[in-house]
């Protein structure tokens, strides 16, 4: 039988691939393969997979349920999530308080022990991560529906992980299971803390030495090795693989956006095959038996999940949008009814923690685990061919060839500006390149609601950046807009200002989150602008390197603004500490003052 066990793989694999094909059209493909994991399980009627096959392949699993998970961490971009929480928190936090909520009940007057219920409630909030990104995958699905989705299923992994480890060490003691308050810690400590931690340290390691491998086969080799390494680790310390993957995979996405896109471009090379063998190996894991053991706990556990969830997120829909378009909230609560991965985990470590708790919780979650699985992805699918969105990933990602010009004027140029730091360095090679194509200028700064700042205000960088703008005879319009979708409105005021060019710096790291906010902005720009974006290194970091003779303007700048009355907010009140812009202006114009200003190039005169 050994001699023909890579035969038997591999035409297996083509057996699940050809009639997941023909199948598609009515139902998901991960539908199929988990069904040809049935077939050929344990509980199967051809039994070609026993149970040291499986748990063999365990650990494999394992590494492909975080390489996909991973992924996720794409969809979970903090400006955006920023952008959309307005719609994402009420929505999953009606959806994970209802589903606790009704399912704890109704466990109840089905007979269940108060701490069982508890437990239930805790799990039943969970959905199953890898079933959604397979079929939205297998959908082709993109939009703010499909971004929606995933983001919710992130959110409501990662919380649902949190309150199962403050709330389930209580219970541990309740039921004295637990020896001591140190004990208590220690759940959580496994379940949260560790599990965070180590995909913090993943996701370091990730853009630390990710850009030291140019080629993508050499990227995706170390990329697996650490995602092994993650849920080696989180295995390793009784933590959450799913929880692990997700923190790694967020953290890369926002602290270094241009690293993240190489590396979730490499793991979606192997995403089909990661899917085949991840449903075709739970498939097998699936006992039948469980299925009938349910009872009447288990048929009230899957009712109240299905309307927790779905209801849920409906009533959590309706309030964010005021109503107008409840259908979002009832098509995510569909679309969140898939249920494993994590739920399973959580099962484990109940039984592991306290035997006798997971005799009354493992039938009936595993049980129910089968019913999700099979249905969870034919109402997904559902909701997103409902949402418009399926099959629209290949349209959004095309790119039509542009019109080709031979020559091309630029009138007006746009530039957003940050702060003084970031944008000081670079402003004699703007304004010089500004006058040399002979253009008009325009500064637009996009300030966060609560600064103080109003969008009538003009901001201090935004009258410096004029002022010398005005000593160089160019031009210059100053722009300022609030919003939390910076890259958004750039491209919507160089649209109304009708720009004919936009440049763009891409700044050093001046704080924790600045680089993955303004890396992410700049690379949306370059996406939705319908002009062309120059985008130029910023190294505010080397002082030297900028010029004395706009050090000293800068100066005058600030001084000017003293005299008026308008103080800018870089210049210290009498008796406070200098901030970083204030005194990064002074001590430079100072240490300038001792050396001769540099030539600049000769000054070009602006069109008539």
């Amino acid at each position: 039988m050994v001699t023909f066990t890579l035969l038997l793989v591999a035409g297996l694999g083509a057996f699940a691939l050809l009639v997941g094909k023909i199948a598609k059209r009515f139902v998901p493909e991960i539908v199929v393969f988990l069904a040809l994991g049935l077939l050929i399980g344990p509980d199967g009627p051809f039994r070609l997979i026993n149970g040291g096959n499986i748990r063999s392949l365990n650990l494999v699993t394992q590494v492909a349920l975080a390489a996909i998970i991973f992924l996720i961490g794409d969809r979970m971009r903090l400006d955006e999530l920023r952008g959309a929480r307005h719609v994402l928190l009420p929505l999953n936090a009606a959806q994970m308080i209802a589903t606790g909520a009704v399912v704890f009940f109704a466990t109840r007057w089905a007979g269940a022990d108060a701490r069982a219920a508890l437990v239930l409630a805790l799990i039943a909030a969970e959905t199953g991560v890898l079933t959604i990104t397979a079929t939205v995958s297998e959908s082709r699905a993109a939009g703010a529906f499909t971004d929606l989705l995933v983001a919710s299923v992130g959110v409501t992994n990662v919380v649902t992980a949190a309150v199962f480890g403050l709330a389930f060490p209580f219970v541990l003691a309740s039921t004295g299971d637990s020896g001591s308050v140190l004990d208590t810690a220690a759940v959580f400590g496994q379940i949260v803390l560790a599990s965070t931690v180590i995909g913090l340290a993943g996701g370091w390691l990730l853009r630390t030495f990710g850009r030291m491998f140019e080629t993508s086969g050499e990227l995706l080799l170390f990329l697996l090795i650490v995602v092994t390494g993650i849920a080696g680790a989180s295995i390793a310390v009784s933590g959450s693989v799913v929880v692990s993957a997700l923190i790694a995979g967020l953290y890369v996405a926002n602290t270094s956006p241009w690293m993240a896109d190489r590396l979730f471009a490499a793991i979606r090379v192997l995403e089909a095959p990661i899917y085949l063998v991840f449903f075709v190996v739970a498939g097998a894991s699936i006992h039948l038996g469980e299925l009938a053991a349910v009872g009447a706990i288990g048929a009230a556990y899957i009712l109240a999940r299905g309307l927790g969830k779905v209801g849920g997120s409906a009533l959590g829909g309706a309030l964010s949008m005021s109503g107008r378009d409840a259908k979002v909230g009832l098509r995510t609560g569909l679309a969140l009814l898939p249920h494993a991965g994590m739920a399973i985990a959580l099962v484990a470590f109940v039984v592991e923690q306290s035997p006798v708790l997971g005799e009354s919780v493992s039938p009936v979650v595993l049980g129910s685990v089968i019913v999700f699985e099979l249905s969870g992805p034919l109402f997904a699918r559902r909701a997103l061919r409902a949402s418009g969105e399926a099959g629209t990933a290949s349209r959004a990602h095309a790119t039509p060839l542009p019109e080709l010009v031979t020559a091309r004027t630029f009138r007006k140029v746009l530039i957003p500006v940050g702060n003084v730091e970031v944008r000081l360095p670079r402003l004699a090679f703007l304004l010089d390149l500004v006058t040399n194509i002979g253009a008009d200028l325009v500064v637009v700064h996009v300030s966060q609601p609560g600064t103080g700042l109003r969008s009538h205000e003009e901001p201090d960088v935004l009258r410096l950046v004029r002022r010398i703008a005005q000593e160089r005879n160019v031009a210059c319009r100053a722009v300022h807009v609030e919003s939390e979708r910076i890259a958004a409105e750039i491209v919507r005021v160089s649209e109304e200002e009708s720009a004919d060019l936009i440049i763009m710096g891409e700044p050093v790291r001046m704080s924790l989150l600045e680089p993955s906010r303004w890396g992410l902005v700049a690379q949306r720009v370059v996406g939705e602008a319908s002009m062309p974006v120059l985008v130029y290194p910023v190294d505010p970091s080397d002082p030297q390197h900028v010029p004395s003779a706009y050090l000293r303007k800068a100066s005058k700048a600030v001084s000017a603004d003293a005299k008026a009355g308008n103080a800018p907010a870089e210049e210290p009140a009498d008796g406070d500490e200098p901030t970083a812009a204030g005194s990064a202006i002074h001590e430079d114009s100072a240490a300038a003052e001792k050396e001769e200003a540099p030539q600049l190039g000769r000054r070009s005169s602006p069109p008539a």
